[in-house]
């Protein structure tokens, strides 16, 4: 019940929609350059336009290996549309604060009026409200999605179900944020606003409710966190493809002075380890709930995939190995919260 009730109060207060995103696997190295100095130039790194939530000013080299430099420029490519996708998050959670604002004083004002908590308020005009879904609406839901469901109707009826039931709190939330908002003295005077330079533009006035003021500053602070998430994770895509450009530059360093091809360096020095008829077995055991046919049919698809997984942990400790020799130093910095 109480995680029921904290997501009402997400959704009343912010009316917001959950952003999923996978995280894909990094690989030890990307495509393989053939020579150190025969990097593309994509256009300068730009933060998403009023996101206002860089942690430091990105340096122009941000690695140096063996003496060569790493620009922000060489990362750009592989980083900037999802650094620009995130940053993009934060421009549209300022642009729905002012909303959160409001909604979360009007809720606590009518709370205080009734003499109970903003759970109790919500409990009794929101969750009293909304009646459960009948199996028929849920099996109706699996037949007109079970081709993006990856499971069968028991499988997946229990999370049918909470989806929903939030679908409908949802609705009955916004109709008690709307009536709240109809019956209030609520004074909106700049709803386009973009990040505060200073004091003085944190201290402009956006909107007032019932007399009590909200400013440019209460909506940035409110804003901390969703900065910050974003922040760590710029931080992470950038320092994953940074560790691949020096990966890839020790590599064509190194096949530089045996002078062969990188690829001929890695077929020299990466020994994977062969996959066993019982490894492939066990893999198969292990996730049969998510493998499509018996072990006859999928056993050379099983195979291969280890071996693949094989490939790359013999690819990362010889790169290891070359980054313990190796001069590296990192120039971007983690960011402080």
């Amino acid at each position: 019940m109480r995680r029921i009730l904290y997501a009402l109060v997400v959704s009343i207060i912010a009316l917001t929609s959950v952003v999923r995103s996978q995280t894909p696997t990094v690989p030890v190295t990307k495509t393989m350059p053939t020579s150190v100095s025969a990097k593309s130039e994509p256009p300068p790194v730009k933060a998403a336009e009023d996101c206002a939530c860089e942690s430091q000013v990105l340096p122009e080299t941000l690695a140096i290996v063996n003496g060569v430099r790493i620009t922000a420029r060489d990362i750009e490519k592989g980083t900037g549309d999802s650094v620009r996708q995130l940053q993009r998050q934060v421009v549209e959670a300022r642009k729905r604060e002012l909303d959160l604002l409001i909604n979360s004083r009007l809720l606590s004002v009518e709370a205080k009026k009734r003499g109970i908590s903003t759970t109790k308020l919500l409990e009794q005009e929101v969750v009293a409200k909304v009646a459960a879904p009948r199996d028929t609406e849920v099996q109706t839901f699996y037949e007109q999605n079970k081709a993006r469901i990856q499971s069968d109707f028991q499988g997946a009826r229990e999370e049918i179900l909470r989806y929903l039931m939030d679908q409908r709190q949802r609705l009955e939330a916004k109709k008690l944020a709307d009536s709240l908002r109809a019956a209030s003295q609520t004074k909106i005077y700049i709803a386009e606003f973009t990040p505060p330079r200073n004091e003085a533009e944190r201290a402009v006035l956006l909107a007032t409710v019932n007399g009590e003021k909200i400013t440019s500053g209460d909506v940035e602070d409110l804003l901390k966190p969703i900065v910050f998430d974003v922040q760590e994770s710029v931080y992470k895509l950038r320092k994953d493809e940074l560790d691949l450009s020096v990966n890839d530059t020790l590599l064509v360093q190194e096949a530089q002075k045996r002078q062969v091809t990188t690829n001929a360096l890695l077929d020299a020095e990466v020994k994977p380890k062969a996959v066993t008829e019982e490894q492939a077995r066990a893999f198969f055991e292990q996730n049969k709930d998510r493998v499509s046919g018996d072990f006859a049919q999928t056993r050379d698809s099983i195979i291969r995939y280890l071996e693949q997984i094989e490939v790359r942990v013999a690819e990362r400790a010889f790169v290891e190995k070359l980054r313990a020799t190796a001069s590296i130093q990192l120039l971007l910095e983690k960011p402080r919260q």
